[in-house]
């Protein structure tokens, strides 16, 4: 599932595939991707941070996504609002995990979805390096929406 998940990625939003994100882990309450930094550098040599702003918003939005691929729920996930906090520079490759800020029950969001009502998700995505540093914080509200 994360291997197709991934190419459709890549094919629906290509910024994924230019920042060569890949998706390393997937778990119920979590996701974790990983992209080099040399695709998202800025002038100083450090990770830009639209990239990873940017990759911060789909890995969150790839957990929802995910969790609702394995319970079957046809809907639409937008970002409604998120509040960043850079720490520090980071000059090294990035590693992104995404949680939800609480437990989810995708049965009953899949109940509330098939009535035709939208459900309020709250992630929270930390950016780090290899050993577990933490350079940026980040918390977003999303909206599933039931497909049309």
């Amino acid at each position: 599932m994360i291997k197709s998940f991934q190419q459709q990625l890549y094919r629906d939003i290509p910024l994924t595939c230019d920042m060569a994100m890949q998706i390393t882990d997937f778990s119920n309450d979590t996701l974790t991707v990983q992209a080099p930094l040399t695709n998202n550098i800025n002038d100083k040599g450090s990770v830009f941070g639209g990239s990873s702003s940017a990759l911060m918003i789909i890995c969150a939005w790839s957990l929802i996504k995910l969790s609702c691929i394995e319970k079957s729920i046809d809907a639409d996930i937008v970002i409604h609002k998120n509040q960043t906090h850079w720490n520090k520079a980071l000059f090294q490759d990035l590693i992104i995990v995404a949680t939800f800020v609480e437990s989810y029950n995708f049965d009953k969001v899949k109940e509330k979805i098939n009535t035709g009502k939208h459900q309020r998700i709250n992630c929270e995505i930390k950016l780090v390096n290899a050993e577990n540093v933490l350079f940026s914080t980040m918390k977003a509200k999303y909206v599933i929406i039931p497909q049309k």
